[in-house]
């Protein structure tokens, strides 16, 4: 059932030393439908603008990326993701290359995600990129030296992996979702 929407009264409760160009924290109070005021973060990053989760594929296989995620505390295997900057075609290619060094050969949105529909505001573009060829993987050597490891998995490997819970990345887990609902 829809309700109408309750009055916000937002704060802004942080910005980072850019002016808010990575990260703005708000604080928004207001009515639940039970009556009860509460009080709720809302995250912004990038400016607002649409981030980018990369599904690239090498016929059936798809590009996984292995990263230290010190939010959780542990190795994440997670498909390649970045924040927004022009559109999400163009944002996918280049975190693609920023990430691993390969160069897609096309790039099409197949969904938009959120993410975290409780906490963060901006919208997530799921890009599928095709990349033709053995061009090799130049993780670390590229970008900022954020990825460890990438590697092709199969889709059997990354159905094993969903099981027994090496893959629990959100943004992967929300993207694989997307794609499979998008070729039906």
């Amino acid at each position: 059932m829809d309700t109408e929407a309750p009055r916000t009264h937002t704060r802004r409760a942080f910005t980072d030393a850019d002016g808010g160009r990575w990260c703005e924290v708000y604080l928004d109070t207001y009515r639940l439908p039970s009556g009860a005021e509460t009080v709720r973060h809302r995250i912004r990053v990038g400016g607002g603008r649409t981030g980018v989760v990369v599904l690239a594929r090498r016929g059936d296989d798809i590009l996984m990326v292995r990263q230290w995620r010190p939010t959780v505390g542990r190795w994440a295997w997670e498909l390649p993701r970045g924040f927004g900057e022009t559109d999400p075609a163009s944002d996918a290619l280049r975190e693609l290359a920023e990430e691993t060094g390969l160069v897609g050969s096309t790039a099409a949105v197949v969904a938009y995600l959120d993410v975290d529909s409780g906490m963060l505001e901006n919208e997530v573009a799921v890009v599928e990129v095709a990349v033709q060829g053995d061009a090799p993987l130049r993780p670390g050597s590229v970008g900022d030296g954020e990825i460890a490891a990438a590697r092709w998995w199969t889709p059997r490997e990354i159905t094993k992996a969903i099981r027994t819970g090496e893959l629990r990345d959100g943004f992967t887990l929300a993207a694989f979702g997307a794609s499979t609902a998008a070729r039906g």
